[in-house]
């Protein structure tokens, strides 16, 4: 056994309820211990589980990356009013950008917790359908 995590944290995390997400561990035929599960077993089945921490990690991974790329770039010499033409130009761009990633975070969100849903089906090849589903999801991120 991995990392073992709370129910509960597990739940708040991927935001649905506590009785929710241990049906959704009863069908995957997941086993708990303590009111605790391995990290490694979640991931397996919610795509969409992160811990804190690791965000966080790796955040400030990429902007350490970053900051040490920015050193040796010297931008060029433009007036005042081009470089804010560049910068409304960058902005509109990123603009546009944000909304399509935000669609398709809510898209992917929406999926997650359909596939949630059918992992606590009544039906047993449904559940299963949708485990193995999650777990195909889950090994494409990693």
């Amino acid at each position: 056994m991995g990392e073992l995590i709370s129910i509960a944290k597990c739940a708040k995390a991927l935001e649905i309820k506590h009785r929710d997400f241990s049906r959704r561990l009863a069908s995957a035929g997941i086993e708990t211990f303590e009111g605790k599960v391995d990290v490694d077993d979640v991931k397996r089945i919610a795509p969409n589980f992160t811990l804190d921490d690791q965000t966080i990690c790796e955040t400030v991974r990429l902007i350490r990356q970053t900051a040490r790329r920015r050193g040796a770039v010297a931008p060029p010499h433009k007036p005042e009013r081009e470089l804010q033409d560049d910068l409304d130009r960058m902005h509109n761009k990123w603009l546009l950008e944000r909304k399509r990633a935000q669609e398709y975070r809510d898209f992917v969100d929406n999926l997650v917790t359909h596939l949630g849903q059918m992992q606590e089906s009544q039906d047993p090849n449904e559940a299963a359908w949708a485990v193995r589903l999650s777990a195909w999801i889950c090994h494409q991120f990693d």
